[in-house]
């Protein structure tokens, strides 16, 4: 089968990851069990889950300089993964997060650094930018709510171009409501608080259903993934499992989702399908390792 294109917009970070035995009291040192600084950040974790699975893959993001910028560039270039850098000819430098892995339970806890004031460069239609974006139109666009000031314009392009747009809302940020009328789906974490409402599945399906969208899930850590599929509700159970590691496991999910999807638009089995990839991607450390076991016979990816 052809593999299937997909667009990525949004966040791009280096995470630098600390597996703790416990999380540190205030004002103490403590050591590591293991250290790892990987590229991270939402959009750049889903585009890196869709080209391990083997779909064509490009991102759009700010990565720019800095001393972190070089080990970006060399993890897109390794899995063949274009890039339209937002941030290309300024002074802006790939963010560092520290992320603090509790081994007890695999709870993570982020340090972001500051928001960068910078302004980024505005991307016209995709009829302006196509040819900065390999001048194929992908099957499907996933964003995760960065940057929309900037993306606006191609993201309406695609919807009236026909793509599927997709949302990783991991939480409510600017512009979320202008960018839900342009969705397709919306697979959100159950943080996700939309302003003036309780922060609950029900009140999220609400929420985008009332906007038109006919795909909505919403995932609950290790309990089921709740799912509205054009007015009919469903339940996905996750498989309990020792977690060793969760952080991008919702990443790893929306990467997988935008290929099965691709690859045939049932929306309950796509999400069946990369709700099993992201368990999975819970049972080893970082947010890759789990891709020599999708290979194997139990993870047939067609």
């Amino acid at each position: 089968m052809q593999a299937a294109g997909a667009l990525f917009l949004g966040r791009t970070t280096v995470d630098a990851l600390y597996w703790l035995d416990a999380m540190p009291e205030e004002n103490t040192k403590v050591y590591a069990q293991r250290l790892k600084a990987a590229p991270g950040g939402p959009a750049m974790n889903a585009a890196i889950t869709h080209a391990l699975l083997g779909g064509q893959t490009r991102l759009v993001s700010a990565v720019g300089g800095g001393p972190w910028a070089g080990l970006v560039r060399a993890e897109l270039k390794a899995n063949r993964i274009a890039l339209l850098d937002l941030a290309a000819d300024s002074a802006y430098e790939t963010p560092l997060c520290s992320v603090l892995v509790n081994s007890a339970d695999a709870s993570r806890t982020i340090v972001n650094p500051p928001i960068s004031t910078l302004e980024m460069k505005r991307l016209g239609t995709w009829q302006q930018e196509a040819g900065a974006l390999g001048g194929q139109l992908p099957s499907i666009a996933l964003t995760d709510g960065f940057f929309f000031d900037e993306t606006r314009a191609l993201l309406a392009s695609l919807r009236d171009a026909g793509v599927t747009l997709c949302l990783d809302g991991g939480s409510f940020k600017p512009g979320t409501e202008e960018l839900a009328s342009l969705l397709t789906v919306a697979i959100c974490s159950e943080r996700f608080a939309i302003p003036g409402h309780a922060a609950n599945p029900d009140e999220i399906i609400a929420w985008f259903a009332h906007r038109g969208l006919p795909y909505i899930a919403v995932t609950r850590g290790a309990q089921s993934i709740l799912g509205w599929d054009r007015g009919r509700r469903f339940e996905i159970e996750v498989a309990p499992v020792a977690a060793v590691d969760t952080l991008g496991a919702g990443d790893v999910l929306h990467g997988a989702f935008c290929h099965f999807f691709a690859l045939k638009p049932d929306f309950e089995s796509a999400l069946r399908r990369a709700s099993e990839i992201a368990t999975l991607s819970c049972q080893s450390l970082g947010a890759r390792a789990w891709a020599a076991e999708a290979g194997k016979p139990a993870f047939a990816l067609q």
